[in-house]
């Protein structure tokens, strides 16, 4: 269910809004970033950044590759 993007659009979005984009849980995706967020930066299949100590952003390009390669995980209801 991936969405196809031009260059211009490549955005970090937050995973309430990743799981908007995509179908997928958001608590899924706050798990990914959290797990990916442990990795060295140069491991990570997708590329995260933590705002405020609170909550995670992805890059949505990579959100969008992960889900069209690896392909799993809760959808929401």
């Amino acid at each position: 269910m991936a969405v196809e993007i031009t260059p211009e659009q490549e955005i970090w979005v937050t995973t309430r809004e990743g799981a908007a984009a995509t179908g997928y849980n958001s608590q899924y995706l706050e798990k990914l970033a959290n797990k990916n967020s442990r990795l060295p930066e140069a491991e990570r299949l997708i590329k995260i950044r933590k705002r405020s100590g609170l909550f995670y952003e992805l890059w949505l390009p990579d959100l969008l590759r992960y889900i069209d390669e690896i392909g799993y995980g809760p959808h929401q209801k």
